[in-house]
């Protein structure tokens, strides 16, 4: 490719995948964060508080990125409940900045959002399909969308549902906490009744490069091409990681005190991306195996 791309968020679990695979495939990249991460080989890492408007106007100015993704987010769903200033200053001040700016430059911009922007009451959803999120982080995400999409119209909206593997350097992962549970042998509560349509984060990287190749604008959902409660896959990551399944507690997920309320139904229909990429998107069983696969050549 050739082009630079600049990665708000870019040292957390998604953000260092995706900066990975776009040096791999001949991007230049940059990581733009708060805090300096710990090392990805062959990107540069710039400072830079996203809800400073003229801190961002002059990192871009500076690095002058053909390409910009936003993955800056306060993702912890019971934190951004109770910490909601913060949250919203981050997921939907900061992306409105970051989309302005790449406005005025003429830059491809990329936002990540989620599919918590439902309700999770429905069978299933679409693009098109009205947003009523149940909690402050879906809110934010929600309101983030809008406020990108009215500052840069030729902006691309990512959503997606969970994302499976392992982190390059830094950053949480639904993985990485399972592994280390089940090393110290702790038995591990997964709800049955919250289903989610995931996508390995591999896949998933390489579906945002070609989204921003093509320039696409709007709207589209990213994830696997079928949908799993959560029971069944950790049952399935844990057997492939090598762990006995007995560990893994199957139940209702409840709402413990103090959490967030969670949406239920959590399936994206991903047939837009389908008819759009050239990446194959893969099954369920697929993306798992993807994922451990890529954790395993790596040990």
């Amino acid at each position: 490719m050739g082009s630079t791309l600049a990665v708000f968020g870019g040292g957390g679990f998604i953000g260092g995948n995706l900066c990975r695979i776009a040096l791999s495939n001949g991007w230049q990249v940059l990581i733009a964060s708060r805090r300096e991460h710990a090392a990805i080989p062959g990107a540069r890492w710039l400072p830079v508080d996203i809800t400073d408007a003229a801190a961002v106007r002059r990192l871009l100015a500076e690095a002058q990125p053909e390409a910009v993704v936003d993955l800056a987010a306060m993702a912890d769903i019971d934190r951004a409940q109770v910490q909601r200033e913060a949250a919203r200053g981050v997921n939907v001040l900061g992306a409105r900045i970051i989309a302005e700016a790449c406005a005025e430059r003429g830059s491809a911009f990329l936002y990540f959002s989620s599919d918590a922007v439902f309700s999770g009451t429905a069978p299933e959803y679409r693009e098109e399909d009205p947003v009523d999120p149940v909690n402050y982080y879906g809110q934010t995400k929600a309101e983030g969308e809008r406020a990108v999409l009215a500052a840069h119209p030729g902006a691309a909206v990512v959503r997606i549902s969970l994302a499976l593997g392992f982190p390059v350097t830094d950053g949480n992962s639904f993985f990485a906490a399972l592994a280390a549970k089940l090393e110290a042998g702790a038995e591990i509560a997964a709800p049955r009744d919250e289903i989610r349509t995931p996508v390995d984060v591999l896949t998933l990287s390489e579906c945002v490069l070609e989204l921003l190749e093509l320039r696409f604008a709007g709207v589209v959902h990213l994830g696997a091409t079928g949908s799993i409660d959560r029971a069944s896959l950790t049952r399935k990551v844990a057997a492939l990681l090598g762990y006995p399944s007995a560990r893994i507690l199957e139940g209702p997920a409840g709402e413990p005190a103090g959490r967030a309320p969670r949406h239920k139904n959590g399936i994206i229909r991903v047939g837009k991306a389908q008819a759009l990429l050239a990446t194959p998107l893969l099954s369920v069983e697929r993306s798992i195996e993807r994922a451990v696969r890529e954790r395993l050549k790596e040990r």
